[in-house]
């Protein structure tokens, strides 16, 4: 009778461990998830706004759109200025659109107990391409 005495402490003590554990993987998972999402969407709206970099002279001329990658790049960096946060930004171009390129850190809170507090590393691309109005303006 007495061999089993602390043996609900012992117990009580685990299960505190492992709901401490799913408490942080829900917690801090919902935080990169949400920091993602954020990080997304600043750089789809970026990519598009840089989209907007048409050279102006060539289409008129010639009716091609046609990104001015000074312009582009000018578009997409003033749509960020002081948005960004921390984030590192890399504008580039490909095919005949911008690209947009956003990396940052989430440290995680609850988890750092388990994974020794290094942070997690996010990375989003977006990509957008300038297309002439297909449909008439009203």
């Amino acid at each position: 009778m007495n061999l089993e005495r602390g043996s609900v402490t012992i117990w009580g003590i685990g299960l505190i461990g492992v709901l401490f554990g799913f408490a942080g993987l829900a917690v801090d998972t919902w935080r990169v998830f949400t920091e993602r999402q954020a990080l997304a969407g600043l750089a789809d709206s970026a990519a598009v706004a840089g989209a907007n970099g048409v050279d102006e002279d060539l289409f008129r001329v010639t009716g091609e759109v046609v990104l001015d990658q000074a312009e582009a790049a000018g578009l997409a960096t003033d749509y960020l200025a002081g948005r960004s946060g921390d984030a590192t930004v890399a504008i580039g171009f490909r095919d005949t659109g911008i690209e947009v390129t956003l990396s940052d850190t989430v440290d995680l809170t609850l988890l750092t107990f388990f994974l020794g507090g290094e942070p997690v590393d996010l990375q989003v691309i977006a990509y957008a391409n300038p297309a002439p109005r297909t449909t008439p303006v009203p």
